[in-house]
């Protein structure tokens, strides 16, 4: 259990810090007890991100997708990319469309 919300834990920051380096702002995170959501913008664009619940999935992979507003839990098509800070800039530029220099 213990090593459950350390994974959650380090997942979290690092999902952030990738956002956060790739110029995405307003990122919002909702917790669950053993999984996050969460919303982010970048030049007027939104997607949305989740992982699954970390005691019954060591897959490492976040679920991210375009939305309409950080009320749109049903967006665009869902995409996956390994948990990564480089993996996570490259998806979540592609779909805003936002090249990184």
């Amino acid at each position: 259990m213990k090593e459950s919300i350390q994974a959650y834990s380090k997942q979290k920051s690092l999902v952030k810090k990738a956002l956060n380096q790739s110029g995405y702002e307003s990122i919002k995170i909702s917790n669950g007890f053993y999984y996050f959501s969460g919303f982010a913008t970048k030049d007027g664009n939104i997607i949305y991100f989740s992982i699954s619940d970390v005691r019954h999935s060591n897959d490492d992979k976040l679920l991210i997708r375009t939305a309409k507003d950080y009320r749109d839990f049903t967006g665009g098509s869902n995409n996956l990319c390994e948990l990564n800070i480089e993996d996570i800039q490259t998806l979540a530029n592609r779909l805003t469309k936002t090249v990184v220099a």
